[in-house]
């Protein structure tokens, strides 16, 4: 389910491009496609991202039908997450280290951050966190790769 901004939602605008911007089968530089919108919390507040999408502009190209997304775009947020890297370790070193209860970490994030989350939305981003956390307990080089 998406997460519902109020209307009067201040955000940051970043923006990202391809860095590589060289088609990987031809070498053409590629051009701009679409963009793309997403919206997240960081500590910081909220913030909208563009990232702009490039396509090798040679339509016999193999290349032509795959679009490339800003590659930066994942240190910043998990997919279809509401919430940034910074925010998702903040709850989950707050359970894990603190063991803090969902309805301490739910208010602390609205009276601090202004973050408004649900507790199932909070116990789903601590289940994540979890799997990341033993993935990387079990075999780092595995969790690096992937």
């Amino acid at each position: 389910m998406p997460y519902d901004w109020p209307e009067d939602t201040d955000f940051a605008l970043w923006e990202l491009d391809v860095l590589e911007r060289n088609c990987p089968t031809c070498g053409r530089m590629m051009h701009v496609c679409d963009h793309r919108y997403r919206r997240f919390h960081t500590l910081q507040g909220p913030v909208e991202l563009l990232c702009r999408l490039d396509h090798c502009p040679d339509p016999d190209c193999a290349g032509h039908t795959k679009t490339k997304s800003p590659e930066l775009e994942i240190t910043l947020a998990l997919p279809q997450m509401a919430i940034g890297w910074d925010v998702f370790c903040w709850i989950g070193h707050r359970r894990c280290s603190r063991h803090m209860a969902i309805p301490l970490i739910r208010s602390e994030l609205l009276d601090d951050y202004g973050i408004k989350l649900s507790e199932n939305a909070i116990d789903q981003y601590i289940r994540r966190y979890q799997v990341m956390l033993a993935a990387r307990q079990q075999d780092p080089e595995s969790l690096r790769r992937q």
